[in-house]
């Protein structure tokens, strides 16, 4: 085992991890990456399908400003945010975001005139190069921005504990380099945990494989707050066949240069959503469309995993492949495009929800631990968010390093974590592979806890969820009990995590008794603002759990009504 010290250990290698250690750097800060996979080719950040136009961007108007702030907190987070955050984030991202983006060689889509491509509508979005796949040259900047300014970092290497002083402030993090099998303690004055969503929870998901929860779990086990757990958000037209696709997006959203969209039809060939119809003006799709898909699969005419279709067959060929890579998966399945709709399905995007922080520092509930992106449950999704956040805790750490405790971790956590990591490895018992326990993890997961929960399903799934910790994580068998290169041992260190969060979760689903955007609960349909336009906070008590309320500011956006059904409401 090596011991390394830096002043700052960020734990995630996407958007805001990366954008912290560009700006701690700037600052003469010292700080080290630590990354589960590569640093800027893995994780959420990756996918980024476009940027959002803030603020006056673009020949943006005053009345584009407000749309977007207004998207921002009604449509994107159903008034579950700060507003003021919300506002100061659109004013970073208008004045510095892109142009350093544009300074540092980001290419956005131009016509022939030279003119930057946009979405027609209130809500307007660029893309750098192509729309749907704006993350991978996003992501390819930031990481040659890592490289040139020669900011450590270890890559293939998970984090998995936060390692806490005699005070119990948080001080480095236990590391696996999963490729050598080597250990690694990172001692630091704080941590900044920027490990992304956590939405490869479910047996349809978009996220990577290495989005285990990995952050929630480690910062839950710390003793961190969390708020608003059971906000998920989802994708409505990801491709249903193969499996290995189902982050292939068939979005019925605003596409760039054109006046039209992908329409949906259900399994009776009848349309049920078409942007320009249906949200002409693109405030709020993603919520829309989800609520649009349930109606139909309440009528019977369609399933959460597939049986309805999409496509652009009210499309030329030319507009859509023009700005975009959305025709792409019709060519590779041989189909006629734009002629021929795909089967498509339901899967799991990011969550809105999180640990908890103050959004003017970014610091947790936990001396010594920090939060940047999307493992923060103060906003949901776009990387210019997660990215703003980067600056943000590089802020908050660097007026806090001059009082932050610069003691070493208790030597019995890193001893414990040792212990803990070498059982797993050496698990020889009768039950499933690892692999087995995660799949049944998220078969549950989107059975019991999926788009429409009911508090019967959701008790069962704790049930579920009780017996695989007690039957089959001490069962495990692993056959590989090598140190390198073994993703058996990775995936007995996943599921852990990943039942910790489930849980989490699901008793957070339970306690919102209500329905708002896309968390849908049977028992409990209606929008209730009048008693759940709060944060439902998390917070550990004992060897157990309490929730609290905690009333959300409303100065910019209010809404207009107290109880709805929240399939009659707009966001």
């Amino acid at each position: 085992m090596r011991v390394v010290t830096t002043e700052i250990v960020i734990v995630g290698g996407g958007a805001a991890g990366c954008y912290a250690a560009l700006s701690l750097n700037r600052r003469g800060i010292k700080s080290l990456i630590v990354c589960k996979g590569m640093v800027g080719k893995s994780g959420a950040s990756l996918f980024a399908g476009n940027l959002v136009i803030s603020g006056r961007l673009l020949g943006n108007t005053e009345a584009n400003a407000r749309n977007t702030a207004e998207f921002l907190i009604k449509y994107h987070n159903q008034f579950l945010i700060d507003q003021n955050w919300a506002r100061d984030c659109g004013q970073w991202i208008e004045k510095v975001y892109y142009a350093e983006l544009e300074e540092a060689g980001l290419y956005l889509r131009r016509d022939d005139a030279g003119n930057v491509v946009t979405n027609p509508g209130k809500i307007r979005s660029v893309a750098a190069n192509i729309q749907g796949n704006s993350g991978v040259p996003f992501m390819d900047l930031r990481r040659k921005q890592i490289i040139k300014a020669r900011v450590p970092h270890l890559e293939e290497t998970v984090a998995t504990a936060l390692l806490r002083r005699s005070d119990g402030s948080v001080g480095g993090v236990f590391c696996l380099n999963h490729l050598t099998g080597e250990y690694t303690v990172v001692v630091a004055q704080a941590v900044i945990m920027a490990t992304g969503y956590s939405d490869r929870l479910y047996a349809r998901s978009t996220g990577t494989r290495e989005m285990s929860a990995d952050g929630i779990a480690m910062a839950w086990r710390a003793g961190a707050t969390l708020v608003n757990m059971e906000m998920q958000w989802w994708h409505t037209n990801d491709v249903a066949h193969p499996p290995a696709w189902q982050r292939i997006q068939i979005y019925p959203n605003p596409i760039l240069g054109s006046e039209k969209s992908a329409r949906m039809v259900n399994s009776l060939g009848e349309e049920f959503f078409n942007q320009q119809q249906d949200d002409p003006l693109a405030f709020g799709p993603y919520t829309l469309q989800l609520k649009a898909l349930a109606r139909q699969v309440r009528a019977g005419k369609a399933r959460y995993e597939g049986g309805y279709y999409a496509g652009f067959d009210n499309c030329t060929a030319a507009e859509v492949e023009a700005y975009t890579t959305y025709a792409k998966a019709y060519h590779q399945l041989g189909l006629r495009f734009p002629e021929q709709l795909l089967e498509t399905a339901v899967t799991a995007h990011y969550r809105q929800g999180g640990i908890d922080v103050d959004t003017a520092t970014m610091r947790s509930s936990v001396p010594g631990l920090y939060v940047a992106g999307g493992l923060g449950g103060h906003s949901n999704g776009l990387i210019a968010l997660a990215t703003y956040d980067g600056k943000v805790v590089a802020d908050g750490v660097a007026g806090d390093l001059s009082n932050l405790s610069d003691g070493p971790p208790v030597e019995q956590e890193i001893a414990l974590e040792c212990g803990r990591l070498d059982a797993l490895r050496n698990s020889a018992g009768m039950g499933m592979s690892p692999i087995k326990v995660k799949e049944k993890v998220r078969a549950l997961m989107w059975d019991k806890v999926g788009i429409e929960k009911t508090t019967a399903n959701m008790n069962s799934a704790l049930d579920d969820l009780a017996a695989i910790r007690r039957d089959w994580l001490p069962n495990m068998r692993i056959a590989n009990r090598t140190q390198s290169v073994n993703y058996e041992w990775l995936d007995a260190i996943d599921v852990v995590n990943m039942v910790d969060a489930c849980e989490l979760i699901i008793h957070s689903s339970l306690e919102r008794k209500e329905s708002r955007g896309p968390f849908f609960r049977h028992d409990f349909p209606l929008t209730d603002n009048g008693k759940w336009l709060v944060a439902n906070v998390l917070k550990k008590s004992g060897n157990g759990m309490r929730f609290e309320k905690r009333p959300y500011a409303q100065p910019l956006f209010k809404p207009d009504f107290e109880t709805r059904d929240n399939l009659e409401v707009a966001w």
